[in-house]
């Protein structure tokens, strides 16, 4: 019996490494810069070690993140999907909802 798998992505995904800040909604979790290992229109895949992410979760997004550049443009976005990488990292994919007004 063979599985049809649908895939639910609206825009194609781009390999491209940039540094993004991610910084929780809720304070009791840290901020963290990370790389990212694929981008897209509406979202991004990063790796990393930490383990308080989770679906649903609400995050602020700055994308091409450089600590010394006061006017960078930050995102509203949810984590949609968890994975186990190897070497005890996390896959995670956040869906940019829309630009954040501070």
């Amino acid at each position: 019996m063979q599985i049809t798998i649908r895939e639910r992505r609206q825009t194609q995904r781009e390999c491209r490494s940039e540094a993004v800040l991610i910084c929780p909604c809720d304070p009791q979790y840290p901020e963290e810069v990370c790389t990212t290992l694929n981008v897209s229109r509406n979202g991004l895949y990063f790796a990393t070690t930490t383990e308080h992410y989770f679906p649903g979760m609400n995050v602020i997004v700055t994308l091409d993140f450089r600590s010394d550049d006061a006017m960078q443009q930050e995102y509203i976005g949810d984590v949609v999907r968890l994975e186990r990488l190897e070497d005890g990292k996390w896959g995670v994919a956040i869906r940019i909802l829309m630009p954040y007004q501070s």
